[in-house]
């Protein structure tokens, strides 16, 4: 007579440390990839904002908008013109969910704050496309477009690229350029 048996204790237990070794080998390996894809969506969230602030300035003249950063303290408060940025960039496409770095939404959470993952940087405001100038008391400076800031996040919410190394965040460049800084 052929007696049929199951799984004995300890090849149970031999299959379960198995089980639970791969998956503490693949766990940090689908954050890793999670924490890229959110960096690679930023970036693109990034660029379509250069594109729709070119087409902004483009129809104003070629000159940057003014845009508020903060519609609780307004710096614009001459200007009925000047909008938040997604009130501002709307005509040309912008959504919420383009001014939102899931970064962000994961961590500090600055878009439920601000109604935007990105700082805007006003010191381009009014200034033409590709000819930003720096003014001090004495004298004006010409400044290229690819150390000139539009857009950044607004706190170091993406993970270091290396262990023990700082967070880092996206940058988006007057040049079209997106760096992680």
């Amino acid at each position: 007579m052929k007696r049929d048996r199951g799984f004995t204790l300890i090849e149970l237990l031999l299959v379960i440390g198995i089980v639970a070794l791969l998956a503490t080998l693949i766990v940090p390996v689908i954050q890793s990839m999670k924490d890229k894809t959110n960096d690679l969506q930023c970036h693109n969230h990034l660029r379509d904002l250069f594109v729709m602030l070119t087409s902004a300035a483009t129809e104003n003249q070629g000159r940057y908008p003014e845009i508020e950063i903060d519609i609780e303290n307004p710096v614009h408060a001459d200007n009925p013109e000047a909008k938040s940025l997604l009130v501002t960039l709307r005509p040309y496409g912008a959504i919420e969910k383009t001014l939102q770095c899931p970064a962000d939404l994961a961590g500090p959470k600055w878009f439920a704050k601000k109604t935007t993952s990105y700082m805007w940087q006003p010191i381009v405001e009014d200034e033409l496309l590709g000819n930003v100038t720096l003014y001090s008391p004495r004298a004006k400076f010409p400044v290229k477009t690819s150390r000139v800031r539009l857009l950044q996040d607004w706190d170091l919410v993406h993970p270091p690229a290396e262990p023990g190394k700082r967070s880092r965040m996206n940058v988006l460049y007057a040049d079209g350029q997106v760096k992680t800084r």
